[in-house]
Formats: C-alpha cells, sequence, structure tokens
C-alpha cells in the first residue's frame, strides 16, 4: 500500500482564467439574486465538513428548510445548531442514516419530507476516503469497502431521493476531479469510485431530463477525511458552500449536466454561458471522440 503523505498532486489547470481558494461576493448567501427562499435542501454527510458548510450556508441564504443526514448523531446535532444560529428563518431536520444500507436512508429521507415537504435540492456528499494504493497488490477488502461507501451509498441515496422529489429539482454530485484528471499514483481506488459515481449522475441527468443535475468538484479542501494526506487543502470549505448555493440559483441555469469546479469564477461562466450550454464543454469524454 502506498502512504497518504507519498500522493502527489499535479499542478492543477483551470477552465477559468480567475480562479478561487475562499468564497467572494458574487457567490455570497446574501446575495438577493441567491437567496434560497422556500427551498427543501437536504445534504448527505451534512454533519462534518464540506456537507456541514454548504448546509450552513444554504441556511444563511434563507432555505425552508435545510435537512442533514449523516451516521453520528453527535456531530448532527451542533451542525444543526450551527445552522440554526446562521439562518434563523430556516427550519433545521437531522437524521441518522447509513447509506450502504437502503432502509436507514428510505427512513430518513420520508421523516424529512412528511415535516417539510418534497426536495428541491439535493445535495450528495457522503463518502469515505479509501487507503491509498497500487492497483496491483491493493487490498480486496479495501476496496471494497471504498465501492460499497462510495458508489452504492450515493446509489442508494439517489434511488431513496427520486421519488420524493420535487419538480425541477436540483441535483448536486460532490465528486472529485480525481475522476477526470490523469492518474494519481496511489490513488486508484478513489479514482475508480469518483469516476462510477460521476457517470451514474450523467445517466440519471439523462434519465431524468426534469431533473437539473451537476457534478461538482468542490476543491481541495482540509477535511476529516484527508487529514493525513500530503495533499493539503489550499480551499476553504466556505468556497464548495457558497458556490452550490450560486448554483442552485437560475444564474446557473446553463450548468445543467455539467461537471464544474468550485474555484472557476462564476461571472466568467456566466460570460461564456452560450458557449457551455450548447457544447460537449465541461462534460466527461474520450478526448478526441465528442460523443
Amino acid at each position: 500500500m502506498a502512504n497518504r503523505n507519498e500522493i502527489v498532486a499535479p499542478e492543477w489547470v483551470y477552465f477559468t482564467k480567475l480562479n478561487h481558494h475562499k468564497p467572494y461576493p458574487f457567490i455570497s448567501p446574501t446575495r438577493p439574486e441567491l437567496s434560497a427562499a422556500g427551498k427543501n435542501v437536504v445534504v448527505t454527510g451534512g454533519g462534518t465538513g464540506i456537507g456541514r458548510a454548504v448546509a450552513v450556508t444554504f441556511g444563511q441564504a434563507g432555505a425552508k428548510s435545510v435537512s442533514i443526514i449523516g451516521r453520528r448523531i453527535d456531530r448532527l446535532k451542533a451542525a444543526s445548531a450551527e445552522i440554526a444560529a446562521t439562518g434563523p428563518s430556516t427550519r433545521v431536520l437531522c437524521e441518522t442514516a447509513d447509506l450502504t444500507k437502503r432502509a436507514t436512508i428510505d427512513s430518513a429521507l420520508k421523516r424529512i419530507t412528511d415535516q417539510v415537504g418534497k426536495i428541491d435540492i439535493f445535495v450528495s456528499n457522503a463518502g469515505i476516503l479509501p487507503e491509498p494504493g497500487y492497483v496491483v497488490g491493493y487490498d480486496l477488502s479495501e476496496f471494497t469497502r471504498g465501492l460499497e461507501a462510495n458508489v452504492v451509498g450515493a446509489f442508494n441515496a439517489v434511488q431513496a431521493f427520486v421519488p420524493l422529489a420535487a419538480a425541477g429539482a436540483k441535483v448536486f454530485n460532490i465528486s472529485s476531479g480525481i475522476g477526470h484528471i490523469a492518474p494519481m499514483p496511489g490513488m486508484f481506488a478513489y479514482a475508480a469510485n469518483k469516476a462510477a459515481i460521476a457517470k451514474m449522475f450523467d445517466y440519471l441527468a439523462a434519465e431524468n431530463p426534469d431533473l437539473h443535475v451537476v457534478n461538482i468538484q468542490p476543491g481541495v479542501v482540509d477535511t476529516e477525511i484527508n487529514v493525513d494526506s500530503s495533499v493539503k487543502g489550499e480551499d476553504e470549505p466556505g468556497l464548495p458552500a457558497a458556490f452550490l448555493v450560486w448554483l442552485a440559483s437560475p444564474e446557473a441555469e446553463f450548468l445543467k449536466g455539467k461537471f464544474v469546479w468550485v474555484n472557476w469564477d462564476a461571472e466568467e461562466l456566466i460570460s461564456r454561458a452560450e458557449e457551455i450550454e450548447n457544447s460537449m464543454l465541461l462534460t466527461v469524454y474520450l478526448g478526441g471522440v465528442p460523443m
């Protein structure tokens, strides 16, 4: 097995000329144009890290309700208190579930929708970082653990969510650029997980054109799952959180079906909206074979 502190990240290449590592005014949840008023938001893995930041920021944007789902009730309660403190007009719910067990996510989402109604914004965020290692010699049980937690977990979450989705619901898959960039030796298990999940969400979008699906690289943020990694976070958790609030707004409708990085400047993306919307830009396909 490779060691986490031996992993070397590439030099990042960005789609926009201007890029960000922390929140900036144009994607602020306090911008009236980005208001989430009237929207029911659900975040899996919402008790910690990026998921918690996303949930808090949707509260700041005035969401009707923010519901977080996770395995650890203590983390969920702490996050719920923070959401309530920063979004006083937002109803806050938390439910425990293990996404590898379909019945638990079915029950959690039913309890949520019984109280607040159908889901307008669903953030699929829960997951783990499998141990690093090379393809040859990798431990099968660890590989299976990653697939179960990440791929099967996201699959179960989507299966449970769709029957409870509001018309035109927005679905945000917190993915990773590792699923589409050149190989980072030692990270194949995580890359395989993320590539599979992103493709699943592409199919979800194609099969359900009424859903607004976007795959998202959330930046490189220090969280509990990568605390021992040599690839240190350069992005604040507030960046993906604020970017998702913008992504849920009418300003970002043109990104439906795309794969985006939260570092990219939102105003610059808007300036290229027609080009992006009417091409295969920001989609994952075989270079030279745009189909």
